[in-house]
């Protein structure tokens, strides 16, 4: 065997590579195996291949080009960053108050995050918006991620005042790892620190829980969120980029 490729739904239009390998003698003609693949994996519906490729390994340059010949492009940058134990748990997220998804109902999230995507420096959560709808965006954003993890004690909107500010979605991936797989502050709050604040519960909420190591992935334009993880311990991981593959099929 000189490689392979596993996929995933994401949506109904879109299909994720949930992991790709290839040896090096393989390499020269990966991308029309890739291509191949993809052409075999795309269902009725599908419009879209993404891959999220990260540089934690010596082929990084090599995988990356290799995407691009099958017809790859990159549609973002990011960094991803670790918190690890013994990393000193968060400060209280005062002034800050939190209801959950159980207490608030999954369609106040969906329109939180309909919300906090105006303007934000995420490029693909701001593509997908201007795409699909902010709606629809939302409401299939969030239930890609109930896919993944869903305890709805553990997603919180945050409130000052007993106004809506933003919310965290951590996630556990097993019983030792997890994310921050989302957090989001409303246009009209930003510049407060609340960003910092929400991560602090979300970070608390997973390691409380037993996790010891939570990453979270932001988009390289995103400095306001790279210095409040790095405030509250995170430390750089690796660059990553989002690669993907518009498809008629």
């Amino acid at each position: 065997m000189t490689g392979g490729v596993c996929f995933r739904d994401d949506t109904c239009e879109t299909r994720d590579i949930l992991d790709f390998a290839v040896t090096g003698a393989a390499m020269p003609e990966g991308h029309l195996r890739l291509r191949q693949a993809v052409s075999l994996a795309a269902k009725p519906g599908t419009v879209k291949f993404g891959y999220n490729l990260y540089n934690d390994t010596d082929e990084f340059a090599d995988i990356q080009a290799l995407f691009r010949r099958a017809g790859f492009t990159v549609e973002q940058e990011k960094s991803r960053y670790l918190h690890e134990k013994p990393a000193a748990l968060p400060a209280s997220s005062a002034p800050l108050t939190f209801k959950t998804l159980a207490e608030e109902g999954e369609q106040r999230f969906v329109e939180t995050v309909r919300q906090v995507t105006v303007g934000t420096l995420d490029r693909t959560d701001a593509q997908d918006a201007r795409r699909l709808g902010g709606e629809r965006a939302a409401r299939e954003y969030v239930e890609t991620l109930k896919s993944i993890d869903f305890d709805p004690d553990r997603w919180k909107l945050g409130y000052r005042d007993g106004k809506l500010v933003g919310l965290i979605l951590p996630q556990r991936f097993d019983e030792k790892s997890g994310a921050i797989n989302y957090v989001g502050v409303l246009p009209e709050c930003r510049g407060k620190g609340y960003g910092l604040l929400l991560l602090a519960e979300g970070t608390r909420t997973l390691t409380e829980a037993g996790v010891a190591k939570i990453y979270a992935d932001i988009d390289v334009a995103n400095k306001p969120m790279a210095a409040a993880l790095e405030r509250l311990g995170y430390v750089f991981m690796s660059e990553e980029v989002v690669l993907g593959l518009k498809t008629t099929s």
